[in-house]
């Protein structure tokens, strides 16, 4: 065993975190779905985030075949919000492949896992070390920064050679016994010691070996990412009403929000806007215009112009927005939370 290894379980046996809702304390009643669901819901989330989430989905979906037999639009409805959709519509495929395939328990071997929709090497790693304790690496947000820093590691782990290095120290550390402590113990240390800014290295338990607390260097690792300026682009939100009931569209399966449900939307020009509600209805008439806002993805910055439309003569589905239970992106949520407070309009509460 590594003394990195050696001196986090010590730690761990102390303030490791087993508190949090996906843990359980006797190993053995380990829930392997609780563990997986977490670890997806935690890509790109933080803890703290990720609880009430958790939470409530379970509430929906309390088993791995509540999950499977669920429709989509349920299961993205509990998700909306988390953003990354993609991660809920893995994660229903992968709950029904399971049912089906394996008899709804899930797979033990890596290249099982590893083969199921949204679960990559990391993800995989951590369900078989932490469900079933085998001796299998993870290199999560958490841990590569604690590696970066341990070892002093140059370059950014978006870069391949970096992070082969990365995962060729993950398994060096892993060691052959408690690896679901182990796994557990050097994701807590990142999230709560090793942290991004200001890491409190006076309570590290590993600060002795790390070559950047020796050298002072702990926010020069992991070495950042070169910064690229995001485009930016504007789109016009078409909130079709009709006796006070809202028109949506389900989106396409793939793409941004995809199978979601949300708003018409148009180029953000007064022509464009125009032709996209005669299309609908051509006796549509704009009631108000509401304050453009900012929604930021990873990639680009988008700008919205949520427009307020009657439609008297419309034959499409409309929908009471306190009775749509659908996932709904949050910016779309956001704007019928505006107009939902129009009296003028006559719409209902707000949605969750």
């Amino acid at each position: 065993m590594s003394q990195l290894a050696d001196q986090l379980l010590t730690w761990f046996d102390v303030h490791g975190r087993t508190n949090l809702p996906w843990q359980i304390g006797d190993k053995d009643k380990v829930d392997v779905y609780h563990i997986w669901l977490s670890e997806v819901m935690l890509q790109q989330t933080q803890v703290s985030t990720v609880i009430d989430y958790f939470n409530r989905f379970l509430h929906h979906f309390p088993t791995l075949s509540n999950l499977a037999n669920a429709p989509e639009d349920a299961v993205l409805a509990q998700w909306a919000g988390l953003g990354y959709y993609a991660r809920a519509r893995n994660l229903h495929k992968t709950a029904k492949i399971i049912t089906h395939d394996y008899q709804g328990c899930f797979p033990q071997k890596l290249e099982q896992i590893l083969a199921l929709p949204g679960i990559g090497r990391s993800t995989a790693g951590a369900i078989l070390a932490l469900g079933f304790n085998q001796k299998q690496s993870i290199l999560d947000g958490n841990v590569k920064r604690v590696l970066s820093r341990t070892h002093q590691v140059k370059g950014h782990y978006a870069q391949s050679s970096t992070l082969k290095e990365l995962w060729r120290l993950a398994e060096s550390h892993t060691p052959n016994i408690r690896t679901d402590h182990y796994t557990q113990a050097i994701m807590d240390l990142g999230a709560t010691i090793c942290t991004r800014t200001n890491p409190s290295c006076s309570l590290c338990p590993i600060s002795n070996i790390c070559k950047s607390s020796a050298a002072q260097t702990q926010l020069d690792y992991p070495n950042p990412k070169p910064k690229k300026i995001k485009p930016s682009r504007s789109v016009a939100m078409l909130v079709f009403v009709k006796n006070s009931q809202v028109y949506l569209q389900k989106r396409p399966s793939q793409g941004i929000w995809g199978g979601l449900w949300s708003l018409v939307e148009s180029e953000d020009t007064p022509v464009s806007i125009t032709q996209s509600m005669h299309a609908f209805d051509p006796s549509a008439t704009i009631i108000e215009q509401l304050p453009v806002f900012k929604h930021t993805f990873t990639h680009y910055h988008l700008h919205i112009r949520p427009v307020v439309i009657s439609c008297p003569s419309s034959s499409a589905k409309f929908h009471l927005i306190d009775q749509v239970e659908v996932g709904m992106p949050k910016p779309v949520s956001k704007i019928l939370s505006q107009i939902s407070s129009l009296t003028h309009i006559g719409l209902n509460e707000q949605i969750d």
